[in-house]
């Protein structure tokens, strides 16, 4: 899900984290652009990219189920709820959506370009956001502070792994409504339908 920049509470000076934060959304259509130029792409690659996609959307729509209208850390409203989330995809890593967005840029890159260059903006987006986490993880410290410390050790930051069974229970969460989700992903299922269109295109142009 996307944040703006008015959604921001401006608490502390611009830092490298919130720098990469706001420069986080020109990492993706670079490295397809790249993938695009280099070209290579295999019809196994475009499946193996089709399914990373798919990873994408899925795992997005289900954050979205959880955290609703409003990042819970940048936006203001998440913010004024001081209401960690735990449960959902946030048992199994703390930032799933940045997680699914990596799978998605290379699953992207595998539609048009070679299985390298797939891997290697994998390792480029999760070093770029490795940067935006650090910066996000004191914000989060600031707002709920031995929970949220308490949380980050149960909980990996970037690479899942099944919730513990032996810590405190997630509490429950509310819910955003299907309809709602789909509503506020539509940007993310329209740009993923038009990458795979576009792959066929590409390819059949190619030939």
């Amino acid at each position: 899900m996307s944040e703006t920049t008015s959604d921001l509470v401006p608490s502390t000076p611009p830092s490298l984290g919130s720098r990469l934060f706001e420069n986080r959304r020109w990492v993706h259509p670079a490295g397809v652009i790249v993938a695009l130029v280099l070209g290579g792409a295999t019809h196994e690659g475009r499946v193996a990219g089709i399914a990373l996609l798919g990873v994408l959307v899925a795992v997005r729509l289900w954050t979205c189920r959880h955290i609703g209208g409003a990042a819970r850390v940048h936006a203001l409203k998440a913010q004024q709820k001081r209401v960690l989330l735990t449960a959902g995809p946030f048992a199994w890593v703390r930032n799933p959506l940045y997680l699914a967005n990596t799978c998605g840029l290379a699953g992207a890159c595998l539609l048009f370009g070679p299985a390298w260059w797939a891997a290697a903006a994998f390792v480029i987006s999760l070093l770029w956001y490795r940067g935006v986490v650090a910066w996000e993880e004191s914000v989060l410290a600031g707002l709920y502070g031995d929970e949220y410390r308490d949380y980050a050790a149960r909980v990996p930051r970037l690479l899942p792994r099944p919730p513990r069974r032996d810590g405190q229970p997630a509490p429950p969460a509310g819910r955003y409504p299907w309809v709602k989700v789909f509503r506020r992903e539509r940007g993310s299922l329209v740009a993923v339908s038009l990458l795979v269109a576009a792959s066929f295109v590409v390819a059949h142009w190619r030939g």
